[in-house]
């Protein structure tokens, strides 16, 4: 049903449901960021389009990204509480969007997180190859 409705929604969620039965718990958090970061791009062009309707649904799927990090977080790693304080920073800020969009903080933070997911895939490297 949802294929012949919306089929972009249906390939986003088996190519998600199959990645997350691949995945290792590294893995689910670089699948995690690139998905918040694929729908930050995808709640821009929203925006840009004034689809109030997809603008719900990604920002929907944006926030649950960032809950399922929160809660992803190693409490016992060095960076977890800046972690966690910069993964509820992101989600207030992303229910705040709920009314209305700054495409400024939004390209921010698509930034930042390109620049977490980089830092997260060198130190996997790093693990991989000690």
């Amino acid at each position: 049903m949802l294929a012949r409705a919306r089929p972009g929604d249906a390939y986003r969620q088996s190519n998600f449901e199959a990645r997350l039965i691949a995945s290792g718990r590294d893995d689910l958090v670089l699948f995690c960021l690139d998905d918040l970061i694929d729908n930050l791009g995808l709640l821009e062009i929203a925006e840009s389009r004034h689809d109030r309707a997809a603008r719900s649904r990604v920002l929907t799927r944006c926030v649950t990204a960032l809950t399922a990090l929160e809660i992803g977080i190693d409490r016992e790693a060095e960076m977890a509480d800046s972690l966690a304080q910069f993964y509820g920073a992101a989600k207030s800020m992303l229910l705040d969007s709920i009314r209305a969009i700054d495409l400024e903080q939004i390209a921010q933070l698509r930034g930042d997180l390109r620049e977490i997911s980089a830092a997260f895939r060198a130190a996997k490297q790093g693990t991989m190859q000690a």
